[in-house]
C-alpha cells in the first residue's frame, strides 16, 4: 500500500512538474531568480550572468532544500528544492532578463523552472514591492530525486560554492546566522561525502574554507573522516 501511495505522488508531481515547467514570463513582467546552492555565490552567479553580481536574501516558504538531484554521469548529488509544508528555505534573488532567463534555463536544463507565489516569499522583514514581478525557482523532475549513495556523493567542491556563497550574504547584509541557516534547513547531509578540494592541503585557496569547514564540523561529527579524491 506504501508503495502505491509513492508512487502515485510521483505520478501526480511528474504531472505537474511538466506542467509548470520553464514557464515563458508575460512581456513587460519583471523577472528575479531564487538561488538556493550555487547560484548563492557571486563568482558562480557572473559565470552565467555578468549582471548579477548583487544579490539579496530571501526566504522561501513551502520549499525544502536537500541533497536529492543525481548527477549521472558526472557521479555527485546536488542541491535541490522540494516542496514541503511547513518547511522553509534560505535563498538570494536577484533580478534577470528574459534573455539573461533563457541562458539559464540551459545552464540549468536538468532542472524546471518553476513560479514561487508572492505568499511564500519573505525578505527578511523588508518591504519590497513585487506587483508585476515573477519569481523563479530551479527545481529538480521528482522522478530523478535521489539521496546521496557511494556512487553519487556529496562533493565538497560544490559544498565549498554554496557555503561560501551563504558566508558572503550573511556578512553582506549582517545577517546573524545565515550560514548555520543554510545548514539546518538543508536536508539529507550524508556519510557519502568526498573531499575533492584542489590542493586540500592549502585550504585558503578556497574562499573561507577555514569558516566552511568550522561550520560544518559543528554539524557533522564525520566531516573530517570524509575521503579525499
Amino acid at each position: 500500500m506504501k508503495k502505491i501511495f509513492f508512487f502515485i505522488f510521483f505520478l501526480n508531481a511528474s504531472f505537474a512538474y511538466a506542467d509548470n515547467c520553464n514557464l515563458d514570463p508575460l512581456q513587460g513582467s519583471k523577472n528575479y531568480i531564487i538561488g538556493y546552492g550555487s547560484l548563492m555565490e557571486k563568482e558562480s552567479r557572473t559565470r552565467t550572468n555578468p549582471t548579477a553580481y548583487i544579490a539579496k536574501p530571501i526566504m522561501v516558504k513551502g520549499f525544502q532544500r536537500t541533497w536529492g538531484h543525481n548527477g549521472g554521469n558526472y557521479k555527485i548529488t546536488f542541491l535541490t528544492i522540494i516542496k514541503r509544508k511547513n518547511s522553509k528555505v534560505n535563498a538570494v534573488y536577484y533580478p534577470i532578463s528574459i534573455k539573461g532567463l533563457k541562458k539559464l534555463d540551459e545552464r540549468e536544463s536538468s532542472y524546471c523552472r518553476i513560479k514561487v507565489l508572492p505568499k511564500d516569499l519573505n525578505f527578511y522583514n523588508k518591504k519590497i514591492k513585487i506587483n508585476n514581478s515573477n519569481f523563479w525557482v530551479y527545481a529538480a523532475n521528482p522522478k530523478r530525486l535521489k539521496i546521496p549513495s557511494q556512487n553519487h556523493p556529496i562533493a565538497q567542491s560544490y559544498v565549498d560554492i554554496f557555503m561560501n556563497g551563504c558566508i558572503q550574504i550573511q556578512t553582506k547584509y549582517k545577517i546573524k546566522n545565515f550560514a548555520n541557516q543554510c545548514i539546518e534547513t538543508t536536508k539529507e547531509w550524508s556519510p557519502y561525502w568526498v573531499n575533492d578540494r584542489i590542493h586540500a592541503r592549502r585550504p585558503f585557496k578556497v574562499p573561507n574554507a577555514y569558516k566552511i569547514d568550522q561550520l560544518l564540523s559543528k554539524y557533522f561529527t564525520h566531516y573530517y573522516e570524509h575521503r579525499f579524491e
